[in-house]
C-alpha cells in the first residue's frame, strides 16, 4: 500500500492516479471517498465541523484498500491514522509556498481556507502545523512544484520498486 501525503493542493490526487496506473494498481482519494459517502466537503463541515470531518477521514483511512492512497492534507493529525500509515509506504509530497500560492486561489472548495482573506497566511499557518508530521512520516519525500506529473511518477515508482527488492 502506498500512501500520498502533503498539504492541500501539492498533487496527491493527481499524482496519485498516475502512479497507480504506472503501477498497475487501483487508486483511491480518501476525500472522494468520504464524499461519495457523506455529500461535499463544505457542507460536512458546515453542518458538522471539523472534528466530525476527521473522524470520518480515520473510518476511511481504516477501511479503504487500495494500491495507491492519496490521502487529506490534514488525515496525519491523527494518531490513529498515523498508525495505519506506517503499514505502508509512505510518499511526502513537498511543495514550496510560490507552488501553494499559485495552486489555491481564494480557498474554494477547501473549507479551512474560506472566509480567509488572505488564504495564503491560513495555508502557511496549516503547513505549520503539519510539516514535521509529513517530514516524520515520510518513507521518501519529493518535492513537486513545477515539475511533470510523469516525473514525478517516475521518481517515487523508481522509489517503490527499489524499497521492495
Amino acid at each position: 500500500m502506498i500512501y500520498l501525503i502533503g498539504p492541500m493542493a501539492c498533487g496527491k490526487s493527481t499524482v496519485g492516479k498516475s502512479l497507480a496506473k504506472a503501477l498497475d494498481t487501483t487508486f483511491l482519494d480518501t476525500d472522494e471517498v468520504i464524499v461519495m459517502s457523506h455529500g461535499s466537503i463544505p457542507q460536512i463541515f458546515a453542518e458538522h465541523g471539523e472534528r466530525h470531518f476527521r473522524d470520518l477521514e480515520v473510518q476511511t483511512l481504516r477501511a479503504t484498500q487500495a494500491g495507491v492512497l492519496a490521502t487529506g492534507g490534514g488525515a496525519v493529525l491523527r494518531e490513529e491514522n498515523r498508525q495505519v500509515l506506517r503499514r505502508g509506504t509512505v510518499i511526502y509530497l513537498k511543495m514550496d509556498e510560490q507552488t501553494a500560492a499559485q495552486r489555491i486561489s481564494r480557498g474554494q472548495g477547501r473549507p479551512l481556507l474560506a472566509g480567509n482573506e488572505d488564504v495564503l497566511v491560513r495555508w502557511r499557518e496549516l503547513f505549520a502545523q503539519r510539516k514535521d508530521i509529513y517530514e516524520q512520516l515520510a518513507d521518501f519525500t519529493v518535492q513537486v512544484d513545477d515539475r511533470p506529473v510523469a516525473e514525478l511518477v517516475k521518481v517515487i515508482k523508481d522509489f517503490v520498486i527499489s524499497a521492495t527488492r
